[in-house]
C-alpha cells in the first residue's frame, strides 16, 4: 500500500491527494516521487523546489552561472534537452573509460561490509547524544545520528528534521557495485552517475565516512574510489 511505504497515514495521503491538506515536507515528495514517479512534476504541484537541487545550486557557483546562461540564451526546451544529453554523453565515456581500469581491484562486497559497519560503529560521538555515533552530510554539515547497526542495515537520525531513517544493506550495496563498475558516483539524487536517488546524499556521505581507506570525497557532491583516480 502507498500510504505504508510513504509511512503515512492513508487518511492523510488521500486528503493531500483532494487538496485538503497542504503539501507535504520536501523529503516526503521526494519518496513519493520514488514510488509514483515524476518528481520535478510533483515538486511544481507542491510549488516548491527540491531542497538538494537548492543545495546543489548554492555549492556550485558554475551551476547557477550556467543556468543564467541558458535564460539569458532564451533556448528551447529541446535545445537543452540536447545539451543535457550531450553532457551525459561525455559522462559515461568517461565512466566506461574507469571502469576498465578498476573493475578486477575492487574487494567483494561481503569483506566490505563488515568494515563498513564496524568503522561506522568507531565514528564520534554526537554531542547533543554522546551514545551514538554521528556522520555529517557533505554540503551542509547536517549531523546524523546512528542509532543502530546490524548486519541487516543501519538506522540514522537526521539532526536537521529529527526524521529516523533505515538505510538496508543492499542500498550500500548499489552504491558500492556502481563505484565499482565507474569509479565515482553522484550525490545529487537523479543525477547522471547517481546509484540511487534514495537519500543519496546522506547514503554517500555515510559510506565515504565508514570507508575512508577506499572512498575519497572528490567535491561535496561527489565521491570516488581511491585506485581509481588517473
Amino acid at each position: 500500500m502507498a500510504a505504508e511505504e510513504l509511512h503515512l497515514s492513508a487518511a492523510y495521503l488521500s486528503k493531500i491527494e483532494q487538496g485538503k491538506e497542504p503539501p507535504p515536507r520536501p523529503e516526503v515528495i521526494r519518496r513519493m516521487a520514488m514510488l509514483f514517479g515524476g518528481e520535478d512534476t510533483l515538486f511544481d504541484l507542491a510549488r516548491t523546489n527540491d531542497p538538494s537541487l537548492m543545495d546543489f545550486l548554492r555549492s556550485n557557483p558554475s551551476a547557477r552561472e550556467l543556468v543564467r546562461t541558458l535564460m539569458r540564451g532564451k533556448l528551447k526546451d529541446t535545445d537543452i534537452r540536447k545539451l543535457i544529453s550531450q553532457i551525459n554523453e561525455g559522462s559515461e565515456g568517461k565512466s566506461s573509460n574507469r571502469k576498465e581500469r578498476i573493475m578486477i581491484q575492487q574487494a567483494p562486497w561481503s569483506t566490505v561490509w563488515p568494515k563498513f559497519l564496524q568503522n561506522l560503529l568507531n565514528q564520534p560521538r554526537c554531542p547533543r547524544h554522546p551514545d551514538c555515533p554521528h556522520v555529517k552530510s557533505m554540503v551542509q554539515g547536517v549531523i546524523n545520528d546512528v542509532l543502530s547497526v546490524d548486519d541487516g542495515g543501519i538506522r540514522v537520525r537526521s539532526h536537521r528534521t529529527n526524521n529516523v531513517d533505515e538505510i538496508p544493506e543492499e542500498r550500500f550495496k548499489v552504491w558500492w557495485k556502481h563505484l565499482a563498475s565507474y569509479g565515482s558516483a553522484s550525490l545529487v539524487p537523479g543525477g547522471p552517475n547517481n546509484p540511487h536517488p534514495w537519500r543519496s546524499r546522506i547514503v554517500g556521505a555515510i559510506l565515504a565516512t565508514a570507508l575512508p581507506e577506499e572512498i575519497e570525497i572528490e567535491s561535496s557532491n561527489s565521491i570516488i574510489l581511491k585506485n581509481a583516480k588517473a
